[in-house]
C-alpha cells in the first residue's frame, strides 16, 4: 500500500502572512495535500481563521491538493456546503478533499455559545446520511434534482455550479464511534479516523473493513494525528510542552490525538503498520506552532517509507 502525506495548516493565533508561508514551505517538503480543521471558536485558541474562507484563499498559493478534516455538519447547510465545494473545486482547478462529519463535543459547546442548535443524538446517524445524500446530488451534473428525505428536501434544485473532478470531490467521512465506522464504510469515497490511540484504531478498523466486505465496497482509508518525534528524552520534553498542561504524559498524547510519537524509528513502525492496515493517506497536524515535529518527519521518516 503506497502511503501518502499530507499536513494541517495552523488557523490558531497566527496571522494570513504566516500561514501562506507555511503552506509554501509544506509543499516543498513534500507533503502533497493541505488540510484545515473546522472548529469557531476551540478552546486553545483567543483569535482563529475561518476554515473554508482560508482555504479559498490559499487555492492560487499552492499546487497541493486541498481539503477538510473535517467540517462539522451542523454549520452548514448541504445545499450551501455543496455550493461552496464545487467553487472551490473550479477555483483549485479539480484539488479539493472535501471532508465532512457530525462534529465532536467541542463544537458542541461552540455551538451553544454562539447560538446554533447541535442535531439532537438520536437523529445524527440518518440526518447525516441525508446530509451526504444531498451533497452527492448537487455536486453531480445533469438535470435538476428532487430529493425527499426525513430531514432534508430538493426540489428542482439546480445542479448549475459542476465541479471538475467527476463525479464529484471525493467526500471524506469523519467517523470514530462504531455506527459512524459502519456509515463510512456504506456511503463514503474514503474513511478518515480521529482517535486517542492506535489500539483504538485497530479495533475501529475490523469494523470497516467487515462492513465493506459484506458491502462490496473499497473506500480508501485515512487517518488524522497529531505527530510527536523527537530524537532524545530532552527533545521529548521540550515538544511535549507544546501538547499543553495534562496529569501524565499518557493523557497528553491521547487528550492530544497523538497517534504517532517517538524517535524517528519508532514512528517509521508505526506508519508501516497503517500501511499493513492499508491506510493510503496520514494527514499529520504539529501543536508546535513551528512545525519542528513535521518538518523533522519530512526529513527523516517520509524518504523512508516504501
Amino acid at each position: 500500500m503506497v502511503v501518502f502525506f499530507g499536513a494541517v495548516i495552523p488557523r490558531y493565533d497566527v496571522d494570513f502572512r504566516k500561514v501562506m508561508d507555511t503552506v509554501v514551505m509544506f509543499e516543498e517538503l513534500g507533503f502533497s495535500s493541505l488540510w484545515v480543521t473546522d472548529h469557531l471558536q476551540p478552546r486553545r485558541a483567543s483569535r482563529i481563521l475561518e476554515s473554508w474562507t482560508l482555504l479559498a484563499a490559499l487555492a492560487p498559493v499552492t499546487d497541493a491538493r486541498l481539503g477538510t478534516v473535517v467540517l462539522c455538519s451542523c454549520y452548514r447547510h448541504p445545499s450551501l456546503l455543496a455550493k461552496m465545494a464545487a467553487t472551490l473545486d473550479l477555483i483549485s482547478n479539480g484539488r479539493l478533499e472535501l471532508g465532512v462529519g457530525t462534529g465532536s463535543e467541542p463544537q458542541t459547546e461552540e455551538m451553544q455559545a454562539l447560538g446554533m442548535k447541535p442535531w439532537p443524538p438520536k437523529e445524527k446517524i440518518q440526518r447525516f446520511k441525508e446530509y451526504v445524500e444531498t451533497l452527492k446530488l448537487l455536486l453531480s451534473e445533469g438535470e435538476p434534482v428532487n430529493y425527499e428525505g426525513k430531514f432534508y428536501s430538493l426540489r428542482g434544485a439546480l445542479r448549475n455550479t459542476p465541479s471538475i473532478q467527476k463525479p464529484h470531490p471525493p467526500i471524506w467521512i469523519g467517523a470514530r464511534g462504531r455506527k459512524m465506522v459502519k456509515l463510512a464504510a456504506e456511503i463514503g469515497d474514503g474513511w478518515n479516523f480521529y482517535g486517542e490511540t492506535l489500539e483504538e484504531y485497530r479495533e475501529a478498523v475490523k469494523v470497516f473493513d467487515e462492513e465493506c466486505a459484506k458491502l462490496g465496497r473499497r473506500p480508501s482509508k485515512a487517518i488524522f494525528t497529531n505527530l510527536l518525534l523527537y530524537k532524545d528524552d530532552a527533545d521529548k520534553m521540550e515538544k511535549m510542552k507544546h501538547l499543553g498542561s495534562h496529569v501524565s504524559e499518557e493523557e497528553a498524547l491521547r487528550k492530544t490525538y497523538t497517534l504517532l510519537h517517538g524517535t524517528p524509528d519508532q514512528v517509521i513502525k508505526q506508519v508501516e503498520e497503517l500501511q499493513e492496515q492499508g491506510v493510503g493517506l496520514i494527514i499529520l497536524r504539529d501543536m508546535d506552532p513551528e512545525a519542528s515535529s513535521i518538518k523533522a518527519f519530512a526529513k527523516e521518516i517520509i524518504p523512508s517509507i516504501k
